[in-house]
């Protein structure tokens, strides 16, 4: 019996700011592939560059090198390094998920489970739109198997949680499913067989969810200026391929 193909989409996310009063905007972004090979090609240049760059970041002695390499982050990596790696990531397909927290009720905030919840729900929306994009640019089929991988930083997830996302993501785009407020609903998107890989990773480890993290504080430097001008909070994103504001 021939081995079933699907079509295998990689979306790699990590977070930047927190659902609170305290902040001004939340976030989610990353970079998508559509094939193990992109995301290998991807993988295999960034690692090129990380690796010209790292010992700049470093205390020891050359000579004295233990190996063990401080992660390259948003929130440390220098300018013109950063510049240059954004310009890399750029050839690549970049998405983000944008809370403006000011417009959040007070109930979701204020309660713990409440904010998981519209967490969850807003990466379903991003993925799910995600997927919607590829599928009008023609680069998905959705009458074909559909295989999702999904990365996202695991420190996000102890500091936010999810409410069963996986299981989530398949009712959404199998089978269609009410909005947070419940007060619409969304048809489903794909009509074969879905398979979902859901990972969490230690961005330490993981040179996407790294690259996901430079898009997430990037996007967000962008979004928080843009507030604090009174600019449209969407305004200055063009590197960004597809994002979605909420609430």
């Amino acid at each position: 019996m021939d081995k079933e193909e699907y079509q295998e989409i990689y979306i790699n996310l990590d977070d930047s700011g927190k659902l609170t009063r305290k902040e001004k905007v939340s976030l989610y972004a990353g970079i998508v592939f559509l094939s193990k090979q992109e995301k290998d090609k991807f993988i295999t240049q960034y690692r090129k560059i990380i690796n010209e760059i790292k010992c700049s970041y470093c205390k020891e002695n050359k000579k004295e090198c233990s190996k063990h390499c401080k992660e390259i982050k948003n929130t440390n990596i220098k300018n013109s390094h950063k510049r240059r790696i954004m310009n890399y990531i750029k050839k690549y397909y970049k998405v983000a998920l944008i809370i403006d927290n000011s417009k959040v009720y007070n109930y979701i905030i204020d309660n713990k489970p409440s904010k998981g919840r519209y967490i969850d729900y807003t990466i379903r929306r991003l993925i799910k739109s995600t997927i919607e994009e590829l599928i009008k640019s023609k680069k998905i089929n959705p009458y074909k198997n559909i295989r999702l991988i999904i990365n996202i930083d695991e420190q996000t997830t102890k500091s936010n949680g999810y409410y069963n996302l996986k299981d989530g993501l398949t009712e959404e785009l199998l089978h269609g499913i009410s909005n947070f407020n419940y007060d619409k609903v969304y048809k489903n998107i794909l009509y074969r067989k879905l398979e979902i890989k859901l990972s969490y990773q230690d961005s330490g480890k993981s040179y996407l969810v790294q690259a996901a993290d430079l898009i997430a504080g990037t996007t967000r430097r962008v979004a928080k200026n843009n507030i604090e001008n009174n600019i449209n909070i969407q305004e200055n994103l063009d590197f960004i391929d597809h994002k979605l504001l909420f609430p």
